[in-house]
């Protein structure tokens, strides 16, 4: 998936402060083979304006009606029914596994937001990656905490026998199986439970992806408040220089002592000045290596949509 770079300069007659953004963007492809649609979203956190960085890939599955095994709701993460959160887990990790890649590891939070999505989807009858009030996968990893550069979600509907048969239709749909063998997700969070959906009992099922923001450098946020504040230092100098110039180029200026503290003041403000300006231009530039350090493993992580 291409992405948008833009890059806003902050210009000053003492150097050049430059921020690179991802801009949020989002593609749409129908797909054929299950409900709702295969959708990647990405943003992108710049330091002047706090924003997350995101990439995720959201899928959803309603599998073909099996005959009921009067399975028991699960509810809690330590249920022994077939489609515990465990099962489920353990059979996504067997299939990483299988396919050379290392296991997800467990997010409580991750686990926190499939049981809201799942609960939600339950009470409000619906079966779609957005609610009816608007909330996404996006949505759910901010309410529980989970501060995340890339998310991801597969759901599913329907009669399911176990977790090995709900993860084999997850694994026959394209982009299901592309969430599910994603190298760029680390950890997982998943909630199985039976409800009413149009009259009739099945099971839904929530998986949530995702990599904590964590595996990516850190922009010091207190560096670029220490360059707003120098820069602002900076342009009041600039303005008293300017002024002590205009006094001092008066042809009618007086030719006494006052006249030779001006040049003084002048003098001690201009080398102020000058040291400031270094300063201010060693601090952008570290500053600017951390943003680009941060964008290059951001990188990393934009998943590009599979088509169904």
């Amino acid at each position: 998936m291409l992405k948008s770079i833009l890059s806003l300069s902050i210009m000053a007659a003492f150097g050049l402060l430059v921020f690179a953004l991802v801009l949020p963007t989002q593609a749409n492809q129908a797909a054929q083979t299950v409900l709702g649609e295969t959708t990647t979203i990405n943003r992108v956190a710049g330091v002047s304006i706090p924003v997350n960085t995101i990439s995720r890939a959201i899928s959803s599955l309603l599998p073909n009606t099996k005959s009921s095994q009067g399975t028991t709701p699960v509810t809690v993460p330590k249920d022994t029914s077939p489609l515990s959160i465990e099962n489920i887990i353990d059979a996504t990790n067997a299939e990483r596994i299988k396919a050379g890649l290392p296991p997800l590891k467990t997010s409580v939070k991750l686990e926190q937001s499939a049981k809201i999505k799942t609960e939600d989807m339950i009470t409000n009858q619906y079966f779609e990656h957005t609610s009816p009030t608007g909330k996404t996968v996006a949505d759910l990893g901010n309410e529980v905490g989970y501060d995340y550069v890339v998310m991801g979600e597969n759901l599913a509907l329907g009669d399911f026998t176990s977790a090995a048969d709900l993860l084999q239709a997850w694994m026959n749909s394209p982009g299901h199986r592309a969430n599910i063998l994603n190298t760029s997700y680390q950890d997982i969070g998943v909630y199985a439970t039976q409800g009413t959906y149009q009259g009739r009992t099945v099971w839904f099922a929530v998986q949530h992806f995702g990599t904590e923001r964590g595996v990516c450098p850190s922009i010091d946020s207190s560096l670029k408040s220490s360059i707003d504040s120098l820069n602002a230092t900076i342009k009041k100098e600039e303005s008293d220089i300017s002024a002590l110039r205009t006094q001092i180029e008066d042809p009618n200026h007086p030719d006494n002592q006052n006249y030779a503290n001006l040049i003084s003041q002048f003098n001690s403000l201009v080398a102020t000045y000058n040291v400031n300006v270094t300063t201010s231009q060693q601090e952008i530039s570290q500053y600017n290596k951390e943003v680009i350090a941060f964008n290059k493993c951001l990188g990393q992580y934009q998943v590009t949509p599979v088509k169904e």
